[in-house]
């Protein structure tokens, strides 16, 4: 732990040096600057360069634009800001390094001239049709004169001195400045939609909400943080860039996500955050997206944000919206290539046994006659080396001639033929065009995406098509608008149907010709080779050959919204939406007879009588076809209301009305003796209920599954939801949500009662109260927010559900088996939510963040609970566990060097951990927690809780020691049995307590170049050893062989047991689960680097490129730190293999 503080301590104290460096940088303070008719801006920009001062001002004092002539030789500052000031009503101070610009104190006879001097100021406020705008502010700029305008649009301002600037506004349109006159007639707006600035817009996907107005934790990922990285899957692209988002790489067991947000919030239920795509929940593939079409991704992390989509909302929300075009825009087309290619996977990466160290084992196992009864069955599998042996042993061959192939056998790597011949380079191809515009009342947006990928692994290839139109009329004066997405999704995936797993490290795929050669697989090769001699199909397996026989797997996918918004009144209106989406993924295996996979299943089923072949299976390819067909609708009827009344009074509500219906479709079937060209299959010369036996062994057997295998899920959902917001002169804003929600998944008492789920926030601009204004802050807001969130799991209903195995009784009939009994009283998860943020932004813009402390408790969590026994069941799965969740997001920015050249920071650093603070089902022995891999939860730690066995190190003989009621003991049955959790090892959490990421961002002129570091500290993870896999020894892989206690002594310098035989599975067990294995995955790593340059505004003899990017991105560059001593991965472990360095060139361009 102290090592964790000092690293983030040393991290904190560059970061931060590095700030004050550039403030502490000692410049002269005289200014030498010759330039008629140099504008403000220019002559800041000198004084900054030559001086090192920066010249701030609040908005509206000055416009940079104005002029002076600058004859300034060695000039003291304080003299160049007074006659560049000269003739306005200006002053400022110096200090800190920073030149303040601020309103000059009026005199009394100032005062007494202005007031003689003001002027009645009569105008109207329209749109661009012309209608008027009523509760339009317009406000004398830099006081607080402010007024609103009437139904009519009209307005009076009294008291207005002469010249003055009027700034109008309303919201949804843009800002407009005028010089005040008596007579200033009509002021026309324009509207502001798709133009507001995306960092100071959230999307909730129910509305858009001012950042300024919001009381909830959010982030906001703007499009050039969305296309800093490259990759098909968007949720790819906000690693490193998003606060309170990590990437679960390397965590074990069966139920968790590969991103969480604020990290765990259930148990057994769905742990990923819900995504919804331009105001949905999006039901679909998310990996399927196509990211050149997103503009912006906001994460709803606390209540007050994403409580508004109720039981969905418990993991977080990830908001994606979609480019669409824009009011009164040319035509502008955009285009994109990238082209990415990534080395082979480092497949020396985890150290192995090296091929002479395991022939040596295998032979000290044969000898002890380990493989006899392995042997003694022709068929069962056995490596060549124990052929070998067994050979020589047998006097089949010589012990020269084994001698020498033995030898030939340690000189090879089976890694190096799966490098040359199984793995390739990975080349991917991203293709992209759009065109979008718009006039006064149609806005559209086209787009079509093309991406092609060559996999790491040969053979495996993927293609997408993506195709999008958005538009949206306007009609009746805009009073009217209709909206419809089309967005048709189709992609193609090839994969090796027969994965290979090398049966021993010196396997060989290829002979010195280049000829496919045989491994060992399932059965023995001298067995393959001869079966049935000749009678039988070859049944070698080839990995080699097997690369031609692929699995092809399709995904179709259509997406069709349409929508409709009616403004009722000014500031009401209904909308009314709805979402068809309907997907169907469709895997299909036609294995061929030239595929091991038919080949072995028909010889399997086969039998020989004399000269007769009877097959169980008939000849012919075996089609292995599955179909998942997703069909999905939603509707949505919504009222809106945005009111300023009084000018500082702000109301904003929505109420509305969802219902869903979801239906998943699944369907598996095998034919058998199936002709591609004439579609017929051999199934019905299967009997499904006869019991057909293996050829290699008579005595075994089962049944031919010919039946198909179907599945059905229908989720009906019907939600009441409203959301509103008050603010008073944009200083305090209060905040409220409610949702009810109802399914078919529920119970009756569930549904009867319903789910509310609420929110409340409060937020304060305290930089806007007069009395606190120090001038230090432009933007300082206090938030605080509480509520409820909700989480479902699918898997559960509340009737009785049962599963079909997919197997046919004595009788002919499928059977199926109860997975849960009925719970009427089965409910959504519950989570209730708190959070404290301030959002700041200084002055001078040098610094800008957040800081976020919140807690979640998450009750009636879906986990196993005890049931009386009566009822024929022990257990069920139910409501009845709770989770707490606590954490802090910190986010600060940095603008360390402004000028020409250009040096921002990012640094996010979060804190998050959990806590399981009731679990209905009690544990059982000590092994049971330490090898239950977060599925066992223990009460009182954390879900991903990793736990060990205490080690007392190696005895004289080599024996893994442990401890036992406070004594160093042997007795491994008692160890690993005993039910007293005090007896075992906590060591931490498998997910980092702390993570984030450091981002340094340099420009100069059109050039940038940044860097992303990633860090993630305190956590552990379990690595794999010579035991791990199983209590056999020949399944030993590890190169920790050789380092294993081999004579007395080595006690003292290793903690590898001994090599004993005959093995002892409890010791093995024991040390697989002890701390010896348990490794701290504190690291730091340098996640990528983006260089790209920008020209604007290229011109060409018959057109005109508006801007033009190159860039070059390379990922995956690997760890500069790591806690472990071994130079293990921690987000992989030393079980799978890194992914490989990747570079990317792309190029993309606006017409």
């Amino acid at each position: 732990m102290y090592k964790i503080l000092f690293i983030m301590r040393v991290i904190a104290l560059l970061f931060f040096a590095a700030i004050m460096q550039v403030s502490a940088s000692t410049h002269a303070q005289k200014l030498t600057y010759v330039q008629k008719n140099a504008s403000l801006e220019q002559l800041f920009k000198e004084i900054k360069k030559q001086t090192g001062y920066n010249i701030v001002w609040y908005e509206g004092k000055l416009n940079p634009e104005w002029s002076v002539n600058a004859n300034f030789r060695k000039t003291p500052l304080k003299d160049v800001m007074n006659i560049a000031l000269t003739g306005m009503q200006l002053d400022f101070t110096i200090s800190n390094k920073t030149v303040v610009i601020k309103e000059k104190e009026m005199s009394l006879m100032d005062k007494l001239n202005a007031a003689f001097s003001n002027i009645v100021v009569h105008g109207r406020v329209v749109d661009e049709t012309g209608s008027a705008l009523q509760g339009a502010s317009v406000k004398v700029k830099n006081t607080n004169k402010v007024t609103i305008t009437d139904v009519d649009g009209h307005f009076t301002l009294n008291g207005v001195p002469e010249k003055a600037m009027l700034v109008i506004s309303y919201l949804g349109f843009e800002t407009k400045e005028v010089e005040a006159s008596e007579k200033i007639g009509t002021l026309q707006l324009v509207s502001g939609a798709g133009k507001l600035n995306e960092v100071e817009v959230v999307s909730t996907g129910y509305q858009d909400i001012p950042k300024e107005r919001a009381t909830g934790s959010f982030t906001v990922v703007d499009n050039k943080t969305i296309n800093r990285s490259v990759g098909i899957n968007i949720l790819d692209r906000l690693e490193g860039v998003t606060s309170g988002l990590l990437f679960n790489r390397g965590l074990l067991g069966t139920n968790n996500s590969k991103i969480s947000i604020r990290g765990r919030s259930t148990i057994f239920a769905n742990p990923t955050p819900t995504i919804v795509l331009d105001g949905f929940p999006y039901e679909g593939t998310i990996d399927q997206i196509n990211p050149a079409d997103i503009s912006t991704i906001t994460i709803l992390k606390d209540a007050a944000a994403a409580s508004i989509w109720g039981a969905k909302a418990s993991n977080g929300v990830i908001v994606i919206t979609t480019k669409k075009g824009e009011k009164n825009q040319k035509l502008s087309i955009e285009a994109s290539s990238t082209l990415t290619l990534s080395n082979k996977p480092n497949l020396y990466y985890n150290p192995q046994i090296s091929s002479s160290d395991f022939i040596d084992l295998e032979q000290f196992l044969f000898n002890k006659g380990f493989y006899s009864g392995t042997i003694n069955r022709i068929y069962s599998p056995i490596s060549e080396a124990v052929e070998i042996f067994n050979q020589r042993k047998s006097g089949n061959i010589t012990s020269s001639d084994s001698t020498e192939k033995i030898n030939n056998l340690k000189t090879r790597d089976v890694r190096d033929d799966l490098n040359r011949y199984l793995y390739r380079p990975s080349v991917y191809q991203q293709y992209q065009l759009n065109f979008r515009g718009g006039s006064n009342n149609y806005r559209y947006y086209i787009s079509g995406g093309y991406d092609k990928n060559l996999e790491n692994i040969v053979s495996n290839s993927f293609n997408r098509l993506t195709v999008k139109s958005s538009n949206t009329f306007s009609l009746f004066k805009d009073k009217l608008q209709l909206l419809s997405d089309i967005n048709y999704i189709s992609s193609n995936s090839q994969t090796v149907q027969e994965s290979y797993i090398p049966y021993s490290p010196y396997d060989r795929l290829v002979d010195d010709e280049g000829n496919s050669l045989p491994t060992v697989k399932n059965l023995r090769l001298a067995y393959a080779t001869n079966a049935g001699n000749g009678k039988l199909l070859d049944w070698l397996f080839r990995p080699k050959d097997e690369l031609k026989n692929n699995v092809s797997t399709r995904l179709d996918q259509i997406r069709l919204k349409l929508g409709i918004n009616y403004k009722i009144l000014n500031g009401l209106s209904l909308d009314a939406n709805y979402q068809y989406l309907k997907e169907n993924n469709k895997r299909v295996a036609d294995n061929d007879l030239g595929s091991y996979y038919t080949r072995n299943l028909i010889n399997t089923f086969s039998s020989i009588t004399g000269n007769t072949i009877n097959r169980g299976i008939p000849l012919g390819n075996i089609l292995n076809t599955r179909d998942a067909d997703l069909i999905s609708k939603i509707i949505r009827i919504q009222l809106n209301l945005n009111k300023v009344i009084a000018t500082n009074h702000e109301i904003n509500a929505i109420a509305g009305y969802e219902g869903g219906d979801a239906k998943n479709d699944f369907y598996n079937q095998i034919l058998y003796g199936y002709f591609p060209d004439t579609k017929i299959n051999g199934n019905n010369l299967i009997n499904p209920l006869n019991r057909y036996s293996y050829y290699y062994d008579p005595g075994s057997g089962q049944q031919i599954p010919t039946a198909p295998n179907l599945f059905e899920n229908n989720s009906i959902t019907q939600s009441y939801y409203a959301n509103a917001s008050y603010s008073y002169k944009k200083k305090y804003t209060i905040t409220g949500s409610a949702r009810r929600d109802e399914s078919n998944l529920f119970g009756v008492k569930a549904n009867q009662k319903g789910v509310p789920l609420w929110s409340v926030g409060i937020a304060w601009a305290i930089n806007k109260e007069n009395f606190l204004d120090i001038g230090l802050f432009s933007v300082l807001k206090l938030r605080a927010t509480l509520g409820y969130n909700g989480n479902v799991d699918k898997t559960v209903s509340g009737y009785l559900t049962s599963r079909n195995l997919g197997m046919i009784n004595e009788w002919g009939s499928n059977y199926s088996t109860i997975s849960n009994p009925p719970n009427p009283s089965l409910r959504w998860e519950k989570v209730q939510n708190w959070n404290i943020g301030i959002d700041f932004t200084t002055t001078n813009d040098r610094f800008s963040g957040s800081i976020d402390i919140y807690q979640k408790n998450a009750a009636d969590l879906i986990g196993n609970n005890p049931i009386a026994l009566q009822s024929g069941i022990t257990q069920f799965k139910g409501n009845g566990a709770n989770l707490k969740t606590k954490g802090i997001d910190f986010v600060l920015n940095s603008n360390n060097i402004i000028g020409d050249f250009n040096w921002r920071t990012s640094l996010l650093f979060n804190y998050n951990t959990d806590k399981v603070t009731k679990y209905g089902i009690k544990q059982g022995s000590n092994f049971d927690i330490v090898n239950g891999n977060f599925n066992n939860p223990l009460e009182g730690y954390p879900y991903y809780a990793i736990f060990s066995f205490p080690s007392a190190g190696l005895d004289e003989t080599g024996a893994p020691r442990g401890y036992f009621n406070g004594s160093v003991s042997k007795d491994y049955t008692a160890i690993t049995s005993a039910l007293n959790p005090n007896l075992i090892k906590y060591h931490g959490s498998a997910s980092p307590k702390y993570f984030g990421s450091l981002i340094n961002t340099f420009n100069y002129k059109n050039l940038e170049l940044s860097l992303n570091l990633l860090f993630k500290f305190d956590y552990y993870f379990r690595r794999v050893n010579i035991f791990s896999g199983s209590n056999n020894y020949s399944y030993i892989t590890s190169s920790d062989f050789d380092k294993r206690w081999k004579k007395p002594g080595d006690e003292l310098i290793t903690k590898i047991p001994a090599l004993i035989y005959p093995n002892n599975p409890q010791m093995s067990t024991f040390f697989q689960n002890s701390e010896d294995l348990v490794e701290n995955g504190s690291h730091l790593r340098l996640q990528d680097i983006r260089l790209s340059y920008k020209i604007a505004n290229l011109g060409f003899h018959n057109f005109s490129i508006k801007g033009l990017n190159v860039f070059l991105y390379t990922k995956n560059l690997g760890i500069i730190w790591r806690m472990n001593k071994l130079n293990i991965d921690p987000d992989y472990g030393n079980s799978s293999i890194p992914q490989p360095f990747s570079a990317s060139l792309g190029v993309n361009f606006n017409l």
